[in-house]
């Protein structure tokens, strides 16, 4: 089964208030997305490697960055879309007949491992569409436009969701077309998966998978950074 991995790191990062776009910020000395880009890299199973790359220069500034560290995978760098899933739909074809399972993972995920890669690539060939997530630990609450609290949801029923995603590749793409299609934008892959009646599956994620979205996060991530360069 040819399994190739599709990486969207197009948004502009406005919640960062940088010029610079998200995925070219420095953690710990290196580029957020080729953080990413380079534990794909290291997969033995990951084949090839699509990334959607900020519009303007981001294309241009994503080929000079895969060359200077020698990410030989990437065999797509295309300018992503105005929204994440028109980015990744665009990835997705072209991707066609080259690949059966594919991997879609957050550029701003930067600390995802082989390891959590493998494993869901694992449950897809066998389940054909998985997420990574964690439990959710505090307490969450549904509130109303006034901001006050509606009810207490049942904490031991939610995950939260992370990526890697994995899907056949057929599926994802039937999946996508069927959401625009209807119009339907959602906030994950697997949701336009959840919307033909594919049940999807849950494998257990990592809590230092996280998400760089705010100026917190990147702080956050550069201790986290230190931490592992302190253990290699």
């Amino acid at each position: 089964m040819r399994i190739a991995a599709l990486i969207p790191a197009a948004g502009r990062g406005k919640r960062m208030a940088e010029k610079t776009p998200k995925a070219f910020l420095p953690l710990g000395g290196v580029p957020l997305l080729a953080r990413t880009l380079l534990q794909f890299e290291d997969s033995s199973i990951v084949e090839e490697i699509v990334v959607l790359a900020p519009p303007g220069d981001g294309v241009g500034l994503a080929e000079e960055m895969t060359a200077r560290l020698g990410i030989r995978k990437v065999f797509r760098i295309l300018a992503g879309g105005p929204e994440r899933q028109d980015s990744v739909y665009h990835g997705l074809k072209a991707l066609e007949s080259r690949a059966d399972l594919v991997l879609i993972h957050d550029g701003a995920r930067p600390f995802v491992t082989p390891e959590l890669i493998e494993r869901v690539a694992a449950e897809a060939r066998l389940t054909k569409a998985v997420v990574a997530a964690v439990p959710v630990r505090d307490t969450i609450k549904e509130i109303g436009d006034d901001r006050a609290v509606l009810r207490t949801l049942n904490r031991g029923s939610l995950w939260e969701i992370q990526t890697p995603q994995g899907f056949h590749y057929s599926l994802i793409v039937e999946a996508y077309e069927k959401a625009f299609r209807d119009g339907f934008y959602g906030t994950d892959d697997a949701a336009l998966v959840e919307r033909l009646g594919v049940r999807v599956k849950v494998v257990p994620g990592s809590r230092f998978n996280l998400k760089i979205t705010t100026p917190e996060d990147l702080v956050l991530g550069e201790a986290l950074a230190q931490r592992l360069a302190a253990k290699s």
